[in-house]
C-alpha cells in the first residue's frame, strides 16, 4: 500500500475513532442529516440517546417517519439481523398486511436500504455508517423502529 493510501485511510478513520471515544465529538458532514420531532427529540428517546450522546450524531426521530418508511426500515433491520427473536418478523408481517400501507412507495424502498426519510429532502442513511459506529447506531435505531412499528399496529 502506498504512503498516500495509508495516510488517506488513517484520515478517514480519525472521525470514526473520535466518534467512539468518550469525549463528545461533532461528526463532520452530517449536519444536513439532522432532524427530529417537533420538539427536537432524538430518534432514540432519552434513555437510548444517552448511550449515543458521545457519538456526535444527531439522529432523526422515528416517531416522525411515515409508516411506509418505518416498515421498510424494519425490513432492513430484520434482513440484516440487527434485531433478535421472532417478534420483529411478526411485527413486520403485520405491518405489511396492514391496510393502506404502500410498499411500492419511495419511502418504503428507502427504508429497505436503511434510509430514514424525515421529509423535506432530509435523510439519514444507516448503511453509510461504518465500523463499530454502524453496529451501535443501527442496533439502537432498529430497536426504536421496532417500537414505532408496534405502535402503528
Amino acid at each position: 500500500m502506498s504512503i498516500i493510501k495509508k495516510l488517506s485511510a488513517a484520515c478517514l478513520a480519525l472521525p470514526l475513532l473520535a466518534a467512539v471515544s468518550t469525549a463528545p465529538v461533532h461528526a463532520q458532514g452530517l449536519s444536513g442529516l439532522t432532524g427530529g420531532g417537533n420538539n427536537g427529540s432524538s430518534l432514540l428517546g432519552n434513555a437510548a440517546s444517552g448511550a449515543l450522546s458521545n457519538s456526535g450524531l444527531n439522529i432523526p426521530s422515528v416517531s416522525s417517519l411515515a409508516p411506509s418508511n418505518v416498515t421498510g426500515l424494519l425490513s432492513y433491520c430484520v434482513e440484516n439481523n440487527y434485531l433478535g427473536g421472532n417478534s420483529p418478523s411478526t411485527v413486520l408481517s403485520s405491518l405489511k398486511s396492514k391496510s393502506g400501507l404502500d410498499t411500492s412507495s419511495q419511502l418504503y424502498s428507502n427504508g429497505q436500504k436503511g434510509i430514514l426519510d424525515t421529509g423535506n429532502g432530509n435523510t439519514f442513511s444507516l448503511s453509510s455508517l461504518e465500523g463499530n459506529m454502524k453496529q451501535k447506531v443501527t442496533k439502537k435505531v432498529c430497536s426504536a423502529v421496532l417500537k414505532q412499528g408496534k405502535s402503528l399496529l
